[in-house]
């Protein structure tokens, strides 16, 4: 089982942080804070709000190539934030038309507005989803994320393979949430309610376990 290497401890002190900032930005959104909310939200004032981002110094770039930027991020997050089926998320992304927020940051945004329905697609997690297809091989995941993270994420033909792996991961997803949290109660952690921010601290403390 791939998760039995994880620190529960660990693993539910990054769903408590996660949680925090999901709902310090569902609050700057209700009162109009655009500025602060994006801050969040593309990860500048806290890598928790949007580790896709900030991982890759994301934020600054989407503000300086897009005109009207935090507006608009503003407003896909509102759209996002009242999916009733996270399927969806992807073709709102799209549509936005932002410059360099793609279905990893965008996905990213919209589980941390709307974690009961969406869910991330960045690295981490579909990383971990690789790892459940090729039965555990940390190998095989590491070689087929890496065809994934060499494309032009600017092409069609990749926003296509990106939607089809965003799809494909909740099911890995849903079996990480219930995997996890026997194996969390296992040792005494209770786990996390909120079923998608739970997902991505799990994943996210098994993608930085091996690749430390």
């Amino acid at each position: 089982m791939p998760l039995s290497v994880l620190d529960w401890r660990e693993v539910k002190r990054h769903y408590i942080g996660r949680k925090d900032v999901h709902r310090r930005m569902m609050k700057l959104h209700a009162r109009g804070q655009s500025k602060e909310f994006v801050d969040l939200a593309l990860g500048i004032s806290d890598k928790a709000g949007n580790y896709s981002a900030s991982d890759h110094a994301l934020g600054p770039q989407i503000r300086k190539d897009n005109r009207d930027a935090d507006q608009r991020v503003f407003e896909l997050a509102g759209l996002l934030m009242h999916l009733e089926d996270g399927i969806g998320a992807p073709v709102l992304i799209h549509s936005a038309a932002l410059k360099r927020l793609k279905i990893g940051v965008g996905s990213e945004i919209s589980c941390m507005v709307n974690p009961t329905v969406c869910w991330v697609a960045n690295t981490r997690t579909i990383w971990t989803h690789l790892v459940f297809k090729h039965h555990g091989s940390i190998r095989r995941a590491d070689e087929e994320l890496a065809l994934y993270r060499n494309e032009d994420e600017s092409s069609e033909m990749a926003y296509r393979r990106w939607t089809a792996l965003h799809s494909g991961v909740v099911a890995t997803l849903d079996r990480v949430v219930q995997y996890g949290a026997g194996m969390a109660q296992s040792v005494g952690i209770k786990p996390g309610k909120i079923p998608y921010i739970w997902a991505d601290a799990i994943c996210s403390s098994l993608y930085a376990h091996h690749h430390k």
